[in-house]
C-alpha cells in the first residue's frame, strides 16, 4: 500500500513539483525517524508500569519431625506468606517519578522532532540554493556564449582581436566545469533530503525558498527544546526528593501457620526496617542539589536564548537591507550591460568593459541568491529558538 502511495505521489507531482509545506506534510506522516522517536514514549509508558507495579508476595514452607516420648516421630509443617508494602510517601514519590519520566521522554521526543524539522528545513534551503545557483550558472553560460558569439563575429570580420575572442571563449569553458560541480552538489543534497525524509521514490521538489525576504512575523513564546528538557529534569529531581523524604520506604506484613502434633499456631506480624544508619539524608541532599543545578541551568539558558534571538533578528534585518540594496544594484548593472551590448554591436564600446560589467552583474546575482539563503538560515535558527518546531 505504501509503495503504491509513494509511486502515485511521484507521478502526481512530476508535472507541478512539491513545495516545502506539502513535502513537510508527507515527511511528518511517513518519516521512520519520527516514528522511532514516538516509540520511545511507548517504551517509557511500559517502564512506568514496571516501576509502579506491586511486589510479588513471598511464600515460605517448612516441614519438621517431632520425636514423641513414647517413641516414634510425627511430622509437622509451617507455612507463611510475606508481602512487602511501600509506604504512602514513597509510593507518591514513585508516581511523581513516573510522571516526570514520561514528561522527560516527551521532552526528548520534542527535542528530536524540533531538531529533525530544523535539519530538514536547512537541507531543503541548501537544495533550493544549489538548484537556483545551477540555474544561475546555466544562465551565465548562455550569456557568455552570446558574448563569445558577438566577439567571434567581429573577430571574423576583422573588427576585433583574436585575444578578445579567446578570452570570451575561455570564460565560457571554465563555467562548464562549475556547472558540473553544481549539478553534483544539487544531486547529493537531493538524495540526502529524500533519505532523511524516508521517501523511497523520487519526487520533484519546488525550488522556492521556504521563507521570503522579510522580517519575521509574530514570534512564538514557547520554550525551546532545551528549556523543555531542563524543566522535565527538574521535575524528575523533585520526584527523587519526594521518594527519599521519608527514610522508611517499605515494610512487610507476614502471616503464617504452624501445625504441630498437639497444636496449631497462627501468626500475623509486620517487619519494619529500622532507619538507624541509613536515613536517606544523602539521597535527599543530592536530589536538592540536582534540582537547584537544573534551575540555574534553565535560567542561564533562558538568558542565552534571548540573546541569540536578538542576534538572529538583527542579522535578518541587516540581510534584508542588503538584499534590497543588491536588487537596486542589479537593475542598474543590467541596464549597463544592455547598453554596453548595444554599444559593442555598433563598435562604440570595448569588449573588456562589457565583460567587466557582465561579471559584476553575475556576482551581484550570486550575492542576491546567497543573501536569500542566509535569511532563510537565520530565520530557521530564530524559529527553533522560539519553539516554532515544538508542535
Amino acid at each position: 500500500m505504501r509503495k503504491v502511495f509513494i509511486l502515485s505521489l511521484g507521478l502526481g507531482l512530476s508535472l507541478f513539483g512539491m513545495d516545502y509545506q506539502r513535502f513537510k506534510a508527507e515527511v511528518l506522516q511517513h518519516s521512520k525517524i519520527l516514528r522511532a522517536q514516538n516509540l520511545s514514549l511507548q517504551m517509557q509508558e511500559e517502564a512506568n508500569r514496571m516501576l509502579l507495579r506491586s511486589v510479588n508476595p513471598e511464600l515460605g514452607l517448612e516441614l519438621g519431625g517431632y520425636d514423641q516420648e513414647s517413641g516414634g516421630t510425627e511430622m509437622g509443617y509451617a507455612a507463611n506468606i510475606r508481602q512487602r508494602i511501600r509506604t504512602g510517601t514513597y509510593m507518591q514519590g514513585l508516581k511523581m517519578q513516573a510522571k516526570a519520566s514520561q514528561l522527560l521522554a516527551k521532552a526528548y521526543a520534542a527535542q528530536g522532532k524540533a531538531g529533525y524539522l530544523k535539519t530538514l528545513e536547512k537541507l531543503y534551503t541548501e537544495y533550493v540554493y544549489e538548484s537556483r545557483m545551477l540555474k544561475l550558472l546555466i544562465g551565465e553560460q548562455k550569456l557568455l556564449q552570446r558574448v563569445a558569439g558577438m566577439v567571434r563575429a567581429r573577430y571574423r570580420s576583422g573588427s576585433d582581436t583574436k585575444v578578445s575572442y579567446l578570452q570570451a571563449k575561455s570564460e565560457a569553458s571554465v563555467l562548464g566545469a562549475q556547472i558540473f560541480t553544481a549539478r553534483a552538489k544539487k544531486e547529493a543534497l537531493y538524495r540526502q533530503l529524500l533519505s532523511i525524509a524516508s521517501l523511497e521514490k523520487d519526487v520533484i521538489l519546488d525550488t522556492t525558498f521556504i521563507y521570503p525576504v522579510a522580517l519575521p512575523g509574530i514570534k512564538s513564546d514557547k520554550p525551546t527544546p532545551g528549556q523543555q528538557l531542563l524543566q522535565a529534569k527538574e521535575k524528575l529531581y523533585e520526584s527523587e526528593y519526594a521518594k527519599y523524604k521519608n527514610s522508611l520506604q517499605s515494610y512487610s506484613i507476614v502471616a503464617g501457620v504452624e501445625e504441630e502434633p498437639d497444636q496449631t499456631i497462627g501468626r500475623v506480624g509486620v517487619d519494619i526496617p529500622l532507619a538507624l544508619f541509613n536515613t536517606r539524608k544523602e539521597e535527599r541532599s543530592l536530589a536538592k542539589l540536582k534540582m537547584h543545578r537544573a534551575k540555574l541551568q534553565n535560567e542561564q539558558l533562558a538568558i542565552e536564548t534571548e540573546a541569540q534571538k536578538r542576534i538572529h533578528l538583527n542579522t535578518i534585518k541587516a540581510l534584508v537591507i542588503q538584499y534590497r540594496a543588491l536588487k537596486r544594484l542589479q537593475r542598474e548593472q543590467q541596464e549597463l550591460v544592455t547598453l554596453l551590448e548595444e554599444g559593442y554591436k555598433i563598435a562604440k564600446s570595448s569588449i573588456f568593459n562589457l565583460m567587466r560589467a557582465k561579471n559584476r552583474l553575475i556576482e551581484t546575482r550570486k550575492a542576491l541568491l546567497k543573501t536569500q539563503k542566509e535569511i532563510n538560515e537565520q530565520t530557521i535558527a530564530l524559529r527553533f529558538l522560539e519553539g516554532a518546531y515544538n508542535d
